[in-house]
């Protein structure tokens, strides 16, 4: 599969869920999904999460029908656009947040997007991703071995990032505890609060090099994996709990920490100090029964 060709063609139901969730913001209503993990903080879901889910996927079969697919709504799915996919079985798996930052879109704020990628499911890695912001009118695309970009609009020209020595910051990013706080002052992070609680706006600013690092507790595989292969392409590092990078598989369960810098050194000092305090606090754990 030609992965630049694949991105380039998904590109237009980007924009059209771009088009459709700036048309539904403040005309649909919040509805709730059952939680999946103790670790789920919002159970915020609405019509245009759905919308959007079945434009990505009508795209991807004209592009690609063969590909497996994964999403974050799958469940609620129409069968008859599942059954499209039904028989795939295919290297490559289309992973899909339809609409990231459903609190922040019913809210009526403009810090949500849409998000899309393809694993690798003989690597765990994933080979591209896209993270569209609709009231910017910005794409971010990552190709592995080919770069990451950002193009403004349906058909902007993507022009290359340029890799930023970010600053010694850390998003605080929901799911985190006073502890991983207390743990990155101590590597001499600073503290930066989140413009958003949209996973695709919070790491489009650590791609930029604006924020410097974002440590994602428990969160599902398909909020950081967008992502990863934009900031691995510009020479930073995505890493898991082991300090290693990160690999993911097609149901995109929640990971128990992936670490995400432009910096590899950052990356790679909060992810053994978070480790290192993760032991201790064990540790202390254990004494204490």
């Amino acid at each position: 599969m030609d992965l630049w060709q694949f991105a380039g063609a998904m590109r237009l139901g980007l924009y059209q869920c771009g088009q459709i969730g700036r048309a539904l913001q403040g005309r649909v209503a919040e509805e709730h999904k059952l939680p999946d993990s103790r670790h789920q903080l919002s159970t915020a879901v609405s019509a245009a999460d759905r919308l959007c889910q079945e434009i990505l996927l009508l795209r991807a079969y004209e592009v690609a029908p063969e590909i497996e697919i994964y999403s974050e709504e799958l469940a609620v799915c129409p069968p008859e656009i599942l059954a499209l996919f039904a028989a795939n079985r295919h290297r490559y798996a289309l992973i899909l947040d339809p609409l990231d930052g459903t609190n922040d879109f019913l809210a009526g704020r403009p810090t949500y997007g849409h998000m899309l990628g393809l694993l690798d499911q003989e690597t765990g890695r994933m080979a591209c991703g896209l993270i569209y912001l609709p009231h910017t009118a910005r794409l971010y695309l990552g190709v592995r071995g080919v770069g990451a970009f950002v193009a403004e609009g349906l058909w902007g020209t993507p022009r290359p990032l340029r890799p930023t020595a970010p600053p010694r910051t850390v998003d605080q990013i929901k799911r985190l505890e006073a502890t991983d706080y207390a743990l990155f002052e101590r590597q001499g992070f600073t503290l930066v609060p989140p413009a958003s609680a949209s996973t695709a706006w919070e790491l489009a600013r650590v791609a930029e090099g604006e924020v410097g690092a974002a440590v994602m507790r428990h969160f599902h595989g398909h909020d950081t994996a967008m992502a990863s292969v934009l900031i691995e392409e510009l020479g930073g590092a995505a890493l898991d709990e082991a300090g290693q990078p990160v690999h993911y598989v097609k149901s995109m369960p929640r990971l128990p920490r992936v670490v995400l810098s432009l910096s590899a050194e950052y990356a790679l000092a909060l992810s053994e100090e978070i480790k290192h305090g993760d032991t201790e606090s064990t540790e202390s754990t254990e004494k204490q029964k």
